[in-house]
């Protein structure tokens, strides 16, 4: 378990899991970083919503302003907020498209952004090449910092991890996110070892705007993200779980007990 105070840059932090997950590391007192089209919503969210001081926020948060596509704005927040010649430690994306409906019977719900995740992950790659030739490509400790990215239940080609009674709304409605999340995925997998020194997909079953009731109640599955290596212990399969248990987990489970989840797409649900 890592006691240090530790760097983190956030993308998608007006999101519900990556704002939990960014208040819950505020908290604990680490240096965050976050990118967002609007800094005043993600302060309002962290003082109203999560009771964060705002003089926590002036001496634990920076704040950038800009697009999570644009390597320039992207490669900001990837700067070590207490070493500026160093990336941080984690990045945590909990990035995610608004859903859209449209007059498609066979494709009824689409996103405002269809490509966003994999889009992102393609800045994210390109803002560290930029900062790879400025001789920034490696955290304070002398490692690459390690990606957490928030995907989703359905997205697994290898096993079932939703309920039965679910497979029809997720096979009608989600295709579309989930074609997204699933390049997500794979581009974070190809970035092993390269980019990032290794990854932790979290995969929530549907999202919900729950209080928080405890990692006690969070049950957790997870399978290999390479393949080859075998199916892990296999999913957790269940219908909900809380935005706001999902950041705590990603905050408390990765985070600060680095190393567990390492190389996994973790599946977590009530």
């Amino acid at each position: 378990m890592s006691t240090t105070p530790q760097t983190i840059a956030f993308f998608g932090a007006t999101g519900g899991c990556a704002c939990s997950a960014l208040a819950h590391a505020l908290l604990a007192g680490h240096h965050c970083t976050a990118l967002v089209r609007t800094p005043t919503k993600l302060v309002e969210m962290l003082t109203s919503q999560h009771s964060i001081p705002s003089s926590t926020l002036d001496s634990l948060l920076t704040i950038t302003q800009g697009d999570s596509k644009d390597p320039a704005a992207v490669s900001l927040a990837l700067v070590s907020p207490t070493h500026k010649d160093r990336l941080v430690d984690h990045i945590v994306s909990g990035l995610g498209g608004e859903p859209r409906f449209q007059l498609n019977p066979l494709r009824p719900l689409t996103l405002t952004d269809p490509t966003i995740c994999a889009d992102s992950m393609h800045a994210l790659w390109s803002a560290l090449g930029v900062l790879r030739r400025q001789d920034i490509e490696r955290t304070a400790d002398g490692r690459k910092p390690l990606l957490t990215c928030v995907s989703s239940t359905g997205v697994s080609r290898r096993q079932r991890d939703v309920p039965l009674s679910m497979l029809w709304f997720y096979k009608w409605f989600l295709p579309i996110m989930h074609a997204d999340k699933r390049k997500m995925e794979e581009m974070a997998v190809a970035a092993q070892g390269e980019e990032v020194r290794d990854f932790v997909v979290v995969r929530p079953s549907h999202l919900e705007d729950y209080e928080a009731r405890g990692l006690e109640k969070v049950r957790v599955g997870w399978e290999w993200g390479e393949e080859g290596k075998g199916e892990g212990q296999g999913p957790a399969i269940g219908f909900t779980v809380g935005r706001r248990d999902v950041g705590e987990w990603i905050f408390r489970r990765v985070v600060k007990e680095e190393g567990a989840w390492e190389g996994k797409c973790v599946s977590l649900t009530y």
